[in-house]
């Protein structure tokens, strides 16, 4: 990350931490507004006046004033218009770190009034749905045959009637927000956070059997300790590892498969 959005987005956790402690359990409505404002912003476009080192910071801070002050929470506009006084290498940084703000206050406020549990199951069973229906996954893909408006809408109409007002927030952003992986590395991302904030880490374990009660109880006293957090195991099976097991933890995997093993060893041999 560039110095100028580095330095930016430090002082404006600094400043925004305290307010969205002070705000407890609202801070999943901050949370909500603020990704709204996000998209708002991205989508017209405006942040590169919001942006524009040519422009005084006071001058961009009054942009943000002009737009949103009387629709959003004051707090939220505040927010918004100590980020214009910021510098910013690349404008869209400063949508990615709205983002980034967006999530943790919903999550934040979810963990205050002790909801945070169920906010993380909801985007998991979505997650879970998306990737067992090809249709649905294939339809809220990024897509030149699609607009952006149009996959938020489906997400809306499948999973809307089901989920709670900051669990669909946020289940909009991981359709509408493109990365690679999809919606379904944007809803994996918002379920590792919810349970960081609930001192658990999630390992996605792949073995070609299933693993005996046994088994996953040394497998999680290993992780366990390795990790030191609370170790929650998310397991699959894929007869293609033919032996071992494949852990993957966030960015991290952990191969011990016999395929990873014999690929390894064509690569020695081809080099």
């Amino acid at each position: 990350m560039n110095e100028g959005t580095s330095a930016t987005r430090a002082a404006t956790r600094a400043a925004w931490t305290p307010v969205l402690r002070d705000a407890g359990a609202y801070g999943q409505e901050l949370g909500q507004q603020i990704l709204a404002m996000a998209h708002e912003i991205a989508a017209h476009p405006l942040r590169g006046p919001l942006t524009d080192p040519g422009r005084s910071g006071e001058d961009k801070a009054a942009l943000a004033s002009r737009l949103f002050s009387g629709r959003l929470d004051e707090r939220v506009v505040e927010l918004l218009r100590g980020m214009a006084r910021g510098r910013w290498s690349k404008p869209v940084d400063l949508v990615s770190a709205l983002h980034d703000l967006g999530i943790e206050a919903i999550l934040a406020g979810a963990h205050a009034d002790g909801t945070v549990a169920d906010i993380e199951r909801e985007v998991f069973e979505a997650s879970e749905i998306i990737g067992q229906d090809r249709e649905l996954r294939e339809a809220l893909e990024p897509s030149w045959r699609t607009t952006a408006e149009q996959r938020v809408r489906l997400a809306d109409e499948v999973f809307g009637p089901h989920l709670s007002a900051p669990a669909m927030s946020l289940v909009r952003w991981c359709v509408r927000h493109h990365a690679e992986g999809g919606p379904r590395r944007n809803l994996r991302r918002v379920v590792e956070r919810a349970a960081a904030l609930q001192h658990r880490t999630i390992a996605d374990v792949v073995t070609a059997v299933p693993m005996t009660s046994a088994q996953e109880a040394r497998l999680l006293a290993t992780l366990t300790k390795r990790l030191g957090t609370e170790v929650e195991l998310n397991t699959s099976i894929d007869p293609a590892v033919i032996g071992g097991v494949r852990i993957a933890i966030k960015s991290h995997i952990i191969d011990h498969t016999v395929r990873s093993a014999v690929a390894d060893l064509r690569a020695q041999l081809a080099g």
